[in-house]
């Protein structure tokens, strides 16, 4: 799922952080002690004169927070993490390091000179500031897997003390033999990286150009899964976006049965595209064996159990262990606001939105909060708060919720066909439009954009039996044919 935002000013929405102070909120672990073998991968420095080359730093930087995350003792913070203090100007080791909550910082350069590559890289304790190791690289740019791989080695060897002999199999393994598919695909993954449609599209030229060099790339194929599923729901039909996702997944798995990225984005795809909440499952299981610290496994699971009946206890647990596995990651955290939002459950939606300020959008803590104040009566401050337009229309029924308690059948109204127009222009989810005229109680209409929603196998049909606006849809005979019709039969 896309998360964009706006810039509204976060202290208006939110007045108080869980300790008391005012927003934007500081991560829950503030002031507790780091694990003694907890790693930061701060974003490398490009010093190359062509701006253009800053993807390879990026990219040096990704590889080694997920080379790092290969071995298991250690505790490595998310790139999310890395990139909430991108643009930190502090430089003392302490304080960053209680920022991502890390004993250990690993930081750099990268300048690039012709076909030459210059990396400059340390390991810093946090807690003393002492430099741990300290290397530099003068080598070609076709030696950039080389790079990381000597460099993650060594600073997984300097903090569990001596490397195991599967880990060093595991860090020192080539992704590919081609350096010209490697350029491509971290090239591919700095333009994905921007969430923008644009950007996915230019990765999935990159990705694909990648594999028409080496198509045994396992990693290729997980970033080009990554991207369709991205672009699935958000700009194009989920008919096609996630049958292309599956795809690519089913091909990183059948080449490398080790990672556990590809099963779990496989098991994202079979919800919308089957309707099938036990293969869902399944696959995510699956993955959660490979990586037991996986938030995304969690997600498809919690993912499975929205999908059946009797599973909001079960769908709420792994949401909320998604999110603890990554709190500062977007999707998690978008995910868990929205199972709770969809299960009424105001009140830990309430507490939990001041301690995303941090990683969610202004726009997202602002809707959210929408929901909260819709759910308490307040439908003012709701209609407010609650752009119809969110996230293609994702809350438009919670809008017109509102304004129907305001009295405002009018605005609800034309809510619904700005909605319904958009969707003439190209790809619309049909899903918030179903929602929208349930809760203007036109329920032909409704059925019909449910129809529409399944045909284009957006995955929010697996969760319809959870909307409140359904509710009078239930005595319906076409409720039971639909639920049975996606795979969810009452």
């Amino acid at each position: 799922m896309l998360v964009l935002g706006l810039a509204w000013p976060t202290a208006t929405i939110l007045a108080q952080c869980p300790d008391g102070s005012p927003p934007p909120c500081r991560s829950a672990r503030v002031g507790a002690i780091p694990p003694p073998n907890s790693v930061a991968v701060l974003y490398f420095d490009n010093l190359s004169r062509d701006t253009a080359s800053a993807y390879l730093a990026d990219g040096l930087t990704d590889e080694l927070i997920t080379r790092l995350s290969q071995v298991r003792r250690l505790e490595v913070r998310s790139r999310f993490e890395s990139r909430r203090v991108r643009d930190e100007r502090s430089n003392d080791p302490r304080a960053l390091g209680r920022m991502v909550h890390a004993e250990y910082l690993v930081s750099g350069s990268l300048q690039q000179a012709g076909e030459r590559v210059r990396v400059n890289v340390a390991l810093v304790r946090a807690s003393t500031s002492a430099q741990v190791w300290g290397s530099i690289y003068d080598r070609t740019g076709q030696d950039m897997l080389q790079i990381q791989s000597d460099i993650a080695s060594e600073v997984a060897g300097a903090i569990t003390g001596r490397l195991l002999p599967e880990e060093r199999a595991s860090l020192a393994r080539r992704p590919t033999r081609d350096p010209v598919a490697y350029d491509l695909y971290l090239r591919g993954v700095g333009a994905a990286n921007t969430f923008s449609e644009n950007g996915l599209r230019a990765g999935l030229d990159y990705f694909g150009r990648a594999l028409a060099r080496d198509s045994t790339f396992a990693d290729a194929w997980v970033q080009q899964s990554l991207a369709w599923g991205v672009l699935a729901d958000g700009y194009i039909e989920g008919r096609v976006g996630y049958a292309r996702a599956r795809e690519s997944a089913d091909r990183a798995m059948r080449l490398d049965s080790t990672n556990a990225t590809a099963p779990a984005l496989f098991a994202s795809t079979t919800i919308a595209l089957d309707g099938d909440a036990s293969q869902t499952r399944r696959w995510a299981l699956r993955a959660q064996r490979l990586d037991p610290r996986s938030w995304l496994a969690h997600c498809d699971l919690s993912w499975a159990w929205l999908a059946s009946a009797g599973g909001a206890d079960s769908a709420l647990s792994e949401a909320r262990q998604g999110w603890d596995a990554d709190t500062l990651s977007a999707v998690p955290a978008w995910n868990y606001l929205m199972t709770l939002a969809m299960l009424q459950q105001t009140d830990s939606l309430a507490a939990v939105l001041p301690r995303m300020a941090n990683t969610l959008s202004p726009e997202d803590l602002r809707a959210y909060d929408g929901v909260v104040r819709l759910e308490r009566g307040d439908a003012a401050a709701a209609a407010s708060r609650l752009p119809w337009s969110y996230y293609g229309g994702v809350l438009a029924a919670e809008y017109i919720r509102a304004q129907l308690a305001l009295a405002r059948p009018e605005a609800a109204r034309a809510a619904v066909d700005s909605m319904v127009a958009l969707s003439r222009t190209g790809y619309y989810n049909a899903f918030g439009l179903a929602r929208a005229y349930a809760a203007l109680g036109r329920t032909d209409e409704a059925f019909a954009w449910l129809d529409r929603a399944w045909e284009q196998r957006t995955n929010w049909v697996a969760f319809a039996r959870w909307y409140a606006e359904f509710a009078p849809l239930h005595a319906d005979p076409r409720w039971a044919a639909f639920l049975r019709r996606v795979g969810q039969a009452p």
